[in-house]
């Protein structure tokens, strides 16, 4: 079955190359430019959304940018209803160069199988998936945020700060789920994945965003200030902060890129099964 969107790449596939990437350039362009001024976006945060988005245009079309950009634009709006989290999380809500690789890397490498034919389904819900979870993260932290109730670990069930990676509430799967789903239902209507397959998108970027919690509760490195407060900064005001647990180095930024290769790597694979 094709879709709306997919017709509307066999259309652009018949422009010349260079008129194409113009096209592609002066859209990304635009949207960065936006970002960057409703403060979504740090200037390389800007410049490394561009160059994602011009390998997603590229090598998925119109179709697939659409499951991008739903992404971006959503976990933008909502991470403002967050700010709390900023007191504790090494970074705002304004996305820098790290972050937005750390999100989108995962699902742009989905997209170079995508010229091949038995790879095609499975790369296209790999890469749903990785969007997917990169979504319902950002759904469940802001959502968890947002809830009243208080989060607990994920992994000893104790009363975490809000804000500290780890911490889980009812609310924040909540958040995460809708999220999966959305994204899923999104990829059946653009990228004509079958429900088999959105199934498969939901699953894995749900159990992704639950796989990103774990990490963040054992192996992402955390601090305490001078305060005595749990945080993710290694510095605040000039002064060092004593690390408490976790791997030197393996930051949020780092849990969001390893949960969004898992979470690619089992909807591959199971695409690659049932197909």
């Amino acid at each position: 079955m094709q879709t709306l969107t997919g017709i509307i790449d066999g259309k652009l596939r018949l422009l010349p190359p260079w008129l194409l990437l113009s096209i592609y350039l002066i859209v990304l362009g635009l949207l960065a430019v936006i970002s960057f001024r409703r403060r979504w976006l740090t200037l390389s945060g800007a410049i490394s959304a561009v160059v994602l988005g011009l390998v997603v245009l590229w090598m998925g079309g119109v179709s697939a940018f659409l499951v991008f950009l739903f992404f971006f634009l959503s976990s933008s709006v909502i991470s403002k209803f967050a700010k709390e989290g900023e007191r504790i999380e090494k970074k705002g809500s304004r996305r820098d160069m790290v972050q937005v690789l750390a999100n989108g890397l995962p699902a742009a490498l989905c997209l170079l199988a995508v010229n091949f034919p038995y790879l095609r389904i499975p790369a296209l819900t790999a890469f749903s998936a990785a969007t997917a979870e990169a979504t319902a993260d950002t759904w469940s932290g802001a959502f968890g945020m947002m809830s009243r109730q208080e989060p607990v670990s994920i992994i000893t069930f104790t009363k975490v700060p809000k804000g500290i990676s780890g911490g889980v509430t009812a609310y924040g799967f909540l958040g995460g789920l809708v999220a999966s789903v959305l994204v899923a239902t999104m990829a059946m209507g653009t990228l004509a994945l079958s429900f088999g397959g959105a199934s498969i998108v939901a699953g894995s970027a749900f159990l992704g965003s639950v796989i990103d919690s774990i990490l963040g509760a054992t192996v992402q490195v955390q601090y305490r200030n001078k305060e005595g407060r749990a945080t993710e900064k290694k510095e605040e005001d000039g002064e060092r902060n004593e690390r408490i647990r976790g791997i030197p180095g393996f930051d949020n930024d780092m849990v969001n890129l390893v949960s969004g290769i898992l979470s690619a790597s089992l909807a591959f694979f199971l695409a690659t099964v049932v197909s």
